[in-house]
């Protein structure tokens, strides 16, 4: 009987992982995006789901048309998963619990509804995350409402939870106003300091993995 009573303990043993969930009981967040540069409100909205879920994968798409300029100079999926790396390293927000992925897919809905169907690598059992907040838009839509309908697009097997109940707050900046993308494209584009996005004394990072080389300093000296 003892025997017997080893041998279940050992398979139920088996039968989880290392945090003590059973196999298939992970959570994991999906956070799409151009993300045309990334800045400090992206990376809290990563924060707040590392706190409701075991992994955050950040999806960077990559856009056919070049629209969102810094003067002359497009924004990659390659400059905007250097910039990631380093918000992420510099709020602790690392690897494995968060990670950045791009995608060839040219939108951030597309790129997450291939990440989670039939031809993406997430396994049957998960509980998934679609990163969205609760911001209004000019229409009063709520931002989580992009992802209605989306359970059509996921993998037999995952448990999508409600984009409604996960969706998160967004945080502001200081003055109280928006984290905004253009908002931050313009600052580096005008050569202004632009660490309320980024992080104190992060402009010049930036600047130079986005290809500008001259210092706001030499820019200041030139107006």
């Amino acid at each position: 009987m003892s025997d017997l009573y080893n041998s279940i303990e050992e398979l139920m043993l088996e039968l989880e992982d290392e945090d003590g969930d059973p196999v298939g009981g992970r959570t994991i967040a999906i956070v799409p995006g151009a993300f045309k540069p990334p800045h400090l409100g992206h990376v809290d909205m990563v924060r707040q789901y590392s706190k409701m879920a075991d992994e955050v994968v950040v999806l960077v798409s990559s856009p056919l048309n070049n629209n969102r300029l810094i003067g002359d100079k497009p924004i990659t999926a390659e400059q905007s998963i250097e910039i990631w790396n380093m918000l992420l390293s510099d709020a602790g927000l690392s690897k494995p619990k968060v990670r950045v992925e791009k995608s060839s897919e040219p939108s951030p809905i597309s790129a997450a509804y291939k990440k989670i169907g039939e031809e993406g690598d997430l396994e049957p059992g998960i509980n998934l995350i679609l990163g969205a907040s609760t911001k209004k838009d000019k229409r009063g839509r709520p931002d989580w409402q992009r992802w209605l309908g989306a359970e059509k697009y996921v993998k037999p097997g995952i448990n999508l939870l409600s984009p409604k109940e996960t969706a998160v707050t967004p945080a502001v900046r200081d003055n109280k106003e928006d984290f905004s993308a253009t908002d931050a494209r313009e600052k580096l584009e005008q050569g202004e300091n632009a660490d309320e996005f980024f992080g104190a004394d992060k402009t010049e990072v930036v600047r130079s993995i986005l290809g500008f080389d001259a210092s706001l300093e030499e820019m200041s000296v030139v107006a």
